[in-house]
């Protein structure tokens, strides 16, 4: 990057800009002309950052490179007219060619008239820039708006004629549905850009503007598509982290996960809440204290007056902002998430084109959700739902401010670990409707779905290889179609995540399909620390065949996945029920034997586990118990398990003897993998080489043998010298 390199239109530096990397990336590359179609859109839902990630692009190519004058331009409120627009765009793209050309980025914020532009223009651009400022100067003046309007959006097509290349990225697109006139600023953009070869960018809110560019008397057809989303849980994080540092802001990981999962990724509210948190100078390193920041910017704050101004933005008339609050509200209160646009509609006191232009807008701006005919209105955008419910209880509902504020602020601080725990249970789950998707009539042995026959191969001691090559097979169906059970049977998802349970529809292995070749799979993930008990599996089964029923499924299988597997009655009730029980360790293996399902098993990480336990006391007793409850959670055999019991005493003992540790203490973590365990222990103190061999292997004790032994009892066993002392690694497979 150029040495120079400051911000022009962006709001952070780069090196802060971590989260849309790939996104900028794909920017740059189509600056350059990498894509084979001129044109991109950027598809974003609203408030998710992709003004930023224009301005950022923007930014680089300005200083990182000569051959491509960048150009952005964002519509506004001030632009009434698509003749409005198109005159400030066409004194934006000369003025940011000029700065470009004489790498002055003070030109931008100058504020200079044409005139003066017309001064600073470099002499190899002469010609084609005054031409530009020609059309600015006085083709505005002949009253043919139409051609005017062309003109202007032609700018690029106008320099690159004259050998000047350029990137136009045109942002707020959705914004143009507000303007007054004759003149379709979405259509002149597409009559200038159908046929050209210049690259461009359009942005805007991803409802409108795809619709806006493949509909009307020109269309913008065979342009590539930039989808810009709300942030993975990952990257919110990092930008939760990075807005903290700005504002000086405390915060610790259990605050990061829930800002990151609150506003799912949302750049906008996220500094919105902690530029709250700065103002008040209150650390957020508590969910109490998050939640109370939270509350005030949604009375009032700044959380309040974003969607306030939305609101005002797509109707000023009070009244017909209370209504689209009550409707909001009543929809999520009466759990009738879908209703007609004539049902909605009727409750505005607007024309019939008028009622359809707001449920438009609202559309455009995610309100609500609008599908042919039919309006959803959801709880999924956590915040607008708060935000919605606040304003109908204090304006339609009138009731006490007081009150009404406590009580939401109860219900946040009740709701943050519930909303954190229902994201680790989504966030580990195994994925049963893309694994679903994998089955097409495979010959599948019956132990990669049957717990009970998987369980009786274990204590044979079999392989995980022998476990496939079994002679007992089950033929899976052909599924066809897949999808989260509660897209079936709304109700199912007050019992569920939707990510754990699905429903698979396809064909069972005959050689023709008819009718009764049909077959339904219900699966659902379910919870248990122990095997699933035959209470439970009952439970899960009349609920999955109360699916089986509303959704007249005449002819289906269940399928129950629980992580430690079932008891022998649990079992019996599924084979009562025409079901199976699975085991996740079986869906991991019956994942990796249908092939393809790579995407699926990283969704269950290494298990990791971390204990600190103290020098003697028996500590290592407490790390032996520990490692046989966790060999047992996976499968390992009991012989398996007393090795690793025994190999943990010694090593803790070895570490305790020698080590001489200032703080007294043994660190230790357990990885889980697929086939192994890896054992790891660490101690701060005098390091093993750092001893005599004498003093660690003295004539006739017992204890000279505790490293002997654990190279015995253990598959791999690895010492390692770490700065200020002792690392010792053992591993023990599973099948050995």
């Amino acid at each position: 990057m150029n040495s120079n390199y400051k911000k022009i239109l962006s709001s952070v530096t780069p090196e802060n800009f971590v989260c849309r990397i790939a996104e900028t990336d794909a920017l740059r590359r189509h600056a350059a002309g990498a894509n084979t179609s001129p044109g991109l859109l950027v598809l974003s839902a609203p408030a998710v950052g992709a003004s930023e990630l224009l301005k950022q692009t923007y930014d680089r190519l300005f200083f990182e490179q000569s051959e491509t004058i960048p150009v952005y331009f964002a519509i506004s409120d001030s632009d009434k007219t698509a003749k409005d627009c198109a005159i400030r765009f066409l004194h934006t793209f000369i003025t940011q060619a000029v700065a470009f050309r004489r790498q002055d980025a003070q030109i931008i914020d100058a504020a200079l008239g044409i005139g003066e532009l017309a001064e600073l223009v470099a002499a190899d651009d002469g010609d084609w820039i005054d031409r530009l400022i020609t059309t600015y100067q006085t083709e505005s003046q002949f009253g043919n708006d139409r051609a005017f309007v062309r003109h202007c959006l032609s700018a690029s097509l106008r320099a690159a004629a004259s050998g000047a290349n350029s990137l136009v990225m045109i942002d707020h697109l959705h914004e143009t549905d507000f303007f007054s006139g004759e003149i379709n600023f979405i259509e002149k953009i597409k009559e200038v850009f159908t046929h050209s070869s210049v690259p461009f960018v359009l942005a805007g809110r991803r409802r409108f503007l795809l619709k806006a560019v493949l509909t009307g008397n020109a269309k913008l057809t065979g342009t590539k598509t930039l989808p810009v989303e709300s942030l993975a849980f990952t990257d919110a994080g990092v930008l939760a982290e990075n807005v903290a540092a700005k504002y000086a802001v405390e915060i610790n990981e259990p605050t990061r996960d829930l800002i990151a999962v609150k506003f799912q990724g949302n750049p906008t509210f996220t500094e919105f809440l902690m530029q709250a948190a700065s103002e008040k100078k209150i650390s957020l390193d508590s969910f109490r204290r998050v939640e109370q920041i939270y509350a005030d910017e949604v009375f009032g704050g700044k959380i309040g007056k974003f969607y306030d101004a939305v609101l005002e933005k797509i109707t000023p008339d009070i009244k017909t902002q209370k209504t689209i609050v009550e409707l909001f509200h009543n929809a999520l209160t009466t759990e009738n998430e879908k209703t007609s646009v004539e049902n909605w509609t009727k409750n505005f006191n607007l024309t019939f084109q008028d009622s359809r232009r707001l449920t438009s807008l609202l559309n455009t701006h995610e309100i609500i959700g609008l599908s042919s005919n039919q309006i959803k209105v959801t709880a999924e955008n956590e915040v607008l739902s708060d935000y919605l419910t606040a304003r109908f209880r204090l304006e339609s509902a009138a009731e006490n401010r007081a009150a009404v504020v406590g009580q939401m602020l109860s219900r946040f601080l009740k709701r943050a670990p519930q909303t954190m725990a229902k994201f680790y249970r989504r966030n580990a789950a195994i994925g049963l409707r893309e694994l679903l998707a994998l089955f097409n009539r495979q010959e599948t042995p019956i132990s990669l779905l049957d717990y009970a026959v998987y369980q009786e191969r274990l204590e044979e001691s079999e392989t995980l290889e022998d476990l496939t090559g079994e002679p007992e097979k089950i033929a899976l169906p052909q599924i066809i179609y897949t999808a989260h059970t509660a897209a079936f049977y709304p109700p199912f998802e007050q019992l569920a995540e939707k990510a754990r349970a699905a429903v698979a529809l396809g064909f069972v292995e005959k050689k023709i399909e008819t009718d009764a070749d049909e077959t339904v799979w219900l699966a659902a993930e379910i919870d248990s620390k122990l095997e699933a008990s035959a209470e439970m599996t009952e439970f899960w089964c009349d609920r999955l065949e109360m699916v089986a029923l509303n959704c007249n499924f005449p002819t289906y299988v269940i399928w129950l996945v629980a992580p430690e597997g079932f008891a022998s009655d649990a079992l019996e009730i599924l084979k009562q029920r025409n079901g199976y029980g699975s085991s996740r360790r079986q869906v991991e293996l019956l994942t990796k034997f249908l092939q393809g399902g790579a995407s699926i098993v990283e969704k269950t990480p290494t298990a990791e586990y971390e204990i600190v336990v103290p020098m003697g006391d028996n500590g290592e007793l407490i790390s032996a118990a520990a490692i046989e409850e966790i060999a047992r959670r996976h499968h390992y055999a009991p012989k398996a398990i007393n090795q690793m019991k025994t190999a943990m005493v010694e090593a803790c003992i070895n570490a305790a003897e020698h080590s001489l540790s200032p703080e007294r203490k043994i660190y230790q973590k357990f990885a889980v993998e697929a086939d192994k365990i890896v054992i790891t222990i660490s101690n701060r103190g005098l390091r093993l080489a750092d001893k005599k061999a004498e003093e660690i292997t003295p004539n006739g004790g017992r204890r000279g043998w505790g490293l002997k032994l654990i190279k015995t009892l253990m598959d791999e066993v690895k010492f390692e010298q770490v700065d200020d002392g002792t690392r010792i690694s053992m591993t023990k497979y599973l099948n050995q």
